[in-house]
């Protein structure tokens, strides 16, 4: 059985950050801090491996597959090509690895990565009638270990279901392979536990560090960085900024939008001289990330800025994997979208950054809190400055088990 260490090379270490503000209920003391954390940790592995099982991107391609008419009909006539054919387009950037099947007789494998937490359905024809079968699975074993261990600190191990604990481990979660299989997700190491003077501070001081990893995997995690790359490569794209060609620009990145891989919210751009050419996207966004054009000859010819999530993608990607509330704040006001228990105090906050400047105030309710209620629709605030470009935007779902709940794209 396969064995996968995720080594501490997708997101530096948390170095402070951010600060307990508030804390309840508990009476533990620093001899029970080591469990309170593991067993924090714990909880968001097992919700992160609920979101490969049953979240909003297996609902997604579930549904597609279900309603698919030419590939229930390649199906029925056991026609393996043309099974392969129908899938290309279902697959979206979510589905990591799929068996179709017809009885016995295999139609479509697609996918050759160890995967997790597998799906099981039927194919059925017009009349309903059962005519194959899949098995997928939206995030394989890298994408899951290395969330868990970007959001946590702890490398993941995974290994078959009763094979002993590795050393160090200090919790684990129990999954299915793909296609099948028992095995178990196990956590080693990671950082030293900030522990509080009650359980409840400490719990509140853990959650506020895997919500601060999280912000710093949007900021300039590898998905970032890649789309950076994408973006300052693009030759029409690099025309555009090099030509301030506001038009171009614009038909340059609403391409971007509508590239399923390639997921960003935002983009603005600037000439060498800093002059604006352009600002595509959503009003609420944060964690802007920014890099240089330049021309094909080498020469710097202006500057983009981008983010890869929104606020309310952040919002929600916090609450999936916490349970804790989540409410942002600018000069302007409370950002639409923040959810928390009505007037219950946060327990920890730290400052990130909106797009383009500004600072962001970002504070979490712990779970036992947020759990009671859910607070009333923020009142709008004014769109953050765009520009003479900027477009509208509607919410788009997440590209595997990056750590995204929307994406932004022009109406």
């Amino acid at each position: 059985m396969r064995s996968l260490v995720v080594a501490g090379t997708v997101v530096a270490a948390l170095a402070g950050g951010g600060a307990v503000v508030a804390a309840g209920g508990g009476s533990s003391g620093a001899s029970s801090c080591a469990p309170t954390v593991d067993a924090t940790l714990r909880g968001v592995a097992m919700r992160i491996y609920a979101q490969a099982a049953d979240g909003p991107n297996v609902i997604g391609a579930t549904g597609r597959l279900e309603r698919s008419p030419a590939l229930a009909r390649a199906v029925e006539r056991g026609d393996a090509a043309e099974t392969r054919a129908a899938l290309r387009p279902l697959l979206r950037s979510q589905i990591h690895r799929i068996v179709v099947t017809r009885g016995r007789h295999v139609l479509a494998s697609i996918g050759t990565s160890p995967a997790l937490a597998p799906v099981r359905g039927v194919i059925r024809d017009a009349s309903r009638r059962p005519v194959g079968r899949y098995v997928f699975a939206v995030g394989d074993d890298a994408a899951i270990g290395g969330l868990i261990h970007a959001l946590t600190g702890a490398e993941v191990r995974i290994l078959r279901a009763g094979r002993p604990a590795p050393a160090g481990a200090t919790a684990s979660v129990s999954a299915s392979a793909f296609p099948s299989g028992a095995v178990r997700l196990w956590l080693v190491g990671g950082a030293a536990p900030a522990c509080g003077s009650t359980a409840a501070q400490t719990t509140a001081t853990t959650i506020g560090a895997i919500a601060t990893r999280l912000y710093r995997v949007e900021a300039g995690g590898p998905s970032t960085r890649r789309v950076l790359r994408y973006v300052t490569h693009d030759r029409r794209f690099v025309a555009a900024v090099a030509g301030d060609d506001p038009v171009a620009l614009r038909a340059a990145i609403v391409r971007f939008f509508r590239t399923p891989s390639l997921h960003v919210v935002r983009v603005r751009a600037t000439t060498a001289a800093g002059t604006l050419v352009g600002d595509v996207g959503g009003p609420f966004v944060l964690a802007p990330a920014s890099a240089v054009v330049r021309g094909p000859d080498g020469r710097i010819v202006g500057r983009v800025t981008l983010s890869v999530q929104d606020d309310t993608g952040f919002i929600k990607l916090v609450r999936r994997f916490t349970g804790a509330g989540v409410v942002m704040r600018t000069a302007a006001g409370e950002v639409p979208g923040s959810s928390a228990a009505g007037g219950d105090p946060p327990t920890f906050s730290f400052t990130a950054a909106a797009f383009t400047q500004g600072a962001l105030t970002v504070a979490l309710v712990s779970p036992a809190t947020a759990r009671a209620g859910a607070r009333p629709p923020a009142r709008a605030r004014p769109a953050r400055a765009a520009s003479r470009c900027t477009g509208a935007a509607r919410a788009r779902p997440a590209s595997g088990l990056s750590p995204r709940a929307g994406r932004s794209a022009p109406a």
